[in-house]
């Protein structure tokens, strides 16, 4: 193999990593973000869903499938204790999202929910949108309740 060859996949390496570095979890603010929800109690799934998403917290229920599925994905997203993350939780100034999550975590979870919801909000979801947790899960709640068939 011509050295011209092995220089350039070396060049490809080093830029494959520095862009890992860039769009990779930022571990540390990960790690702060979680010591700082450890003084709230962790709350199960159910009792997040009753807690946190259910009245007078909110002024509707929200579907517990959704909650379910939130509790799990967000938590794999970001690292974070979902459990004792709250609806008025800024997604950007306290949990830090853009931070902790890989760089396409908005983009995973359209597909999440397609896959889960079979619904498909990739023309109306902007990450960007939400400033609060509960903006994001209301938001979520309010798609999948458009596309549920009529009842009978």
């Amino acid at each position: 193999m011509p050295w011209s060859f092995m220089w350039r996949d070396f060049q490809n390496l080093m830029q494959t990593l520095k862009h890992y570095r860039v769009m990779s979890p930022d571990r540390a603010i990960r790690g702060q973000v979680n010591e700082l929800l450890k003084a709230r109690p962790l709350l199960t799934v159910e009792e997040w869903r009753r807690r946190c998403w259910s009245p007078p917290t909110v002024s509707e229920p929200i579907s517990p499938a959704l909650t379910r599925f939130l509790y799990r994905q967000l938590g794999e997203y970001s690292g974070l204790r979902i459990g004792c993350t709250r609806p008025s939780d800024r997604l950007l100034e306290d949990l830090h999202f853009p931070l902790v999550c890989w760089f396409d975590w908005g983009l995973v979870l359209r597909e999440d929910v397609n896959a889960a919801f079979g619904i498909d909000i990739t023309d109306s979801f902007d990450e960007r949108n939400y400033v609060t947790l509960a903006d994001l899960v209301i938001y979520l709640d309010d798609q999948i309740k458009a596309h549920r068939p009529p009842s009978a």
